[in-house]
């Protein structure tokens, strides 16, 4: 079954300008497209395929819906692509031009745009033209001048002093009043004025976290969602992360910056940092929460100094294999690794959150000589299980080369019965049309034909999604018994044999160990 692939696109600038109803929405590009194709001859026979980015620019082809759409056309499984028109596709006229002039034409694709009344077969795979050429340029030239007033439109509104930002920072929140205008969220703002006090009494980051912690006061996301359920069952807690995040934001001083990053390109979507000192900022902006004096006097965890201290700690030190992996059964937090260091005379995993939250089920020591050597044995167990289980699978691999076979040659057989029956309905028409058959003898055979050919379409349908699924058992088998191979015996712990085989490791306070594995299931 040939394949046509419909392809439907709306930018947040279209979704912003559009009205009700507006001809470029994703439902009326689907209405176009789909009408299109039931009054075509030849593309109401083929598949249809949609694949759809809702929101995305099209300056850029890095966007989920084209990607699958592009990965379709490498596997040779689209034979034609519809847009409504070529601004849909992309609006890089570079890359536009490449696609219809060369890539398209290569991979044997009839692109379609409706609106811009071009059909690349009409071309006979040669240039695009001058008239498509311009018309892709003037797409190009459109939204880079898109981009540009809604750039200077977000500089005007940022100097004007209004907060266009989605998020606020904790202790304010959007005036319901006023639009674009920040307010004291108060209940938020008491803890915040709460954690400056006591950093002003001289307590870091940590030490306040478990203050917070011991006072029972709600964190950020308590407050903001209430109810919210931490993630794999962990417990809310502060964090000498999140204070140092309240005690460097120069926001609480009443100061609201902007022009922190930009943009790498037109419809780019990651941004580049722009050094600190060239940012824009507006003094006075909103009320403060602090004073000057005490923020110069407790914001002292810079985050390039704590970057610093960071990387001077960690010199010479290599990470765990088991970093990242390695979970406290009792409250769900990562387990911190601690190597032979100054006090530290045996290498352990001790749980971070032990000490703000005080849970007693809490794992607050394990040893890494230990836990290694339990998760290395572990591992080859579980090892020498998968491969005897590959190893019987192994003994049937000629079994099912042999099905395999088998099937490749019915699907063949069924091919041929196919056509045969198509070419055969043809005949019976061109007899029908020439009179020599009547009207009651033709739909009474031709319904017997078309009912042959449905039901063999079922079955080859039916042949080849089994075909696939032997033919892909076969290559993970192959797969499982080529990784049993390469890590069985391993004599130590590695980061690739955790990697390979271990999604999470959970160890309690009676010692108790549990791993989520990672193998392929079957």
């Amino acid at each position: 079954m040939k394949v046509v692939a419909v392809y439907l696109r709306l930018s947040l600038e279209d979704k912003r300008d559009m009205g009700a109803g507006e001809s470029n929405s994703i439902s009326s590009q689907r209405i176009l497209i789909r009408s299109f194709i039931r009054q075509d001859a030849e593309l109401k026979e083929y598949e249809v395929k949609e694949f759809c980015d809702d929101g995305w620019s099209g300056t850029g082809m890095d966007r989920p819906g084209m990607n699958a759409l592009l990965a379709e056309v490498k596997k040779n499984r689209v034979q034609c692509i519809i847009v409504k028109d070529m601004s849909r596709f992309s609006r890089d006229y570079i890359e536009m031009g490449t696609y219809l002039d060369q890539i398209f034409p290569f991979m044997g694709v009839r692109f379609i745009a409706l609106c811009d009344h071009y059909d690349s077969r009409k071309h006979g795979g040669t240039t695009i033209g001058i008239d498509t050429a311009f018309r892709t340029l003037l797409y190009d030239l459109y939204s880079k001048d898109v981009s540009v007033k809604v750039k200077s439109s977000f500089e005007n509104k940022c100097a004007n002093g209004e907060y266009i930002f989605g998020q606020v920072p904790f202790g304010y929140r959007k005036s319901p009043e006023e639009r674009n205008t920040v307010i004291v969220e108060e209940k938020e703002a008491e803890v915040v004025r709460h954690i400056f006090s006591l950093a002003e009494q001289g307590k870091g980051s940590t030490e306040i976290a478990k203050e917070l912690q011991r006072e029972g006061i709600p964190t950020v996301t308590q407050m903001r969602q209430p109810g919210t359920k931490a993630e794999d069952g962990r417990i809310h807690a502060w964090s000498g992360r999140s204070v140092r995040n309240i005690l460097n934001n120069r926001f609480y001083l009443g100061e609201m910056a902007y022009g922190k990053s930009k943009r790498k390109s037109v419809g780019s979507k990651n941004g580049i940092s722009v050094p600190e000192e060239e940012w824009k900022v507006i003094p006075n902006h909103h009320e403060a929460l602090v004073a000057p004096e005490v923020f110069a006097k407790v914001a002292r965890f810079k985050p390039d100094m704590a970057r610093k201290r960071k990387q001077d700690a960690g010199q010479g030190r290599r990470k765990h294999p088991l970093t990242g992996k390695l979970y406290c059964g009792g409250c769900g937090y990562a387990m911190v690794y601690k190597p032979l260091h100054g006090k530290n005379r045996y290498r352990h995993f001790e749980c971070y959150k032990r000490s703000l939250l005080r849970i007693p089920e809490c794992c607050t020591y394990f040893s890494a000589d230990i836990l290694e050597e339990l998760v290395l044995t572990r591992i080859n167990k579980e090892l020498m299980v998968r491969g005897e289980a590959a190893g019987r699978k192994k003994s049937l691999e000629a079994f099912q080369e042999s099905g395999i076979a088998g099937i490749r040659k019915e699907l063949k057989a069924m091919r041929q019965e196919k056509k045969h029956a198509q070419d055969s309905k043809e005949t019976l028409y061109k007899s029908y049309a020439a009179g020599d058959v009547s009207a009651e003898e033709y739909r009474k055979e031709a319904d017997s034909l078309d009912g042959r050919i449905d039901l063999l379409d079922s079955r080859l349908c039916s042949g080849k999604e089994e075909l696939i699924k032997l033919e892909e058992e076969n290559k993970m088998l192959e797969a499982d018994m080529k990784l049993v191979i390469r890590y069985s015996h391993m004599e130590k712990l590695t980061q690739e044999l955790v990697d390979a085989f271990i999604k999470k490791i959970y160890v309690y306070k009676d010692k108790r160990v549990e791993i989520e594995w990672d193998f392929r299931e079957g």
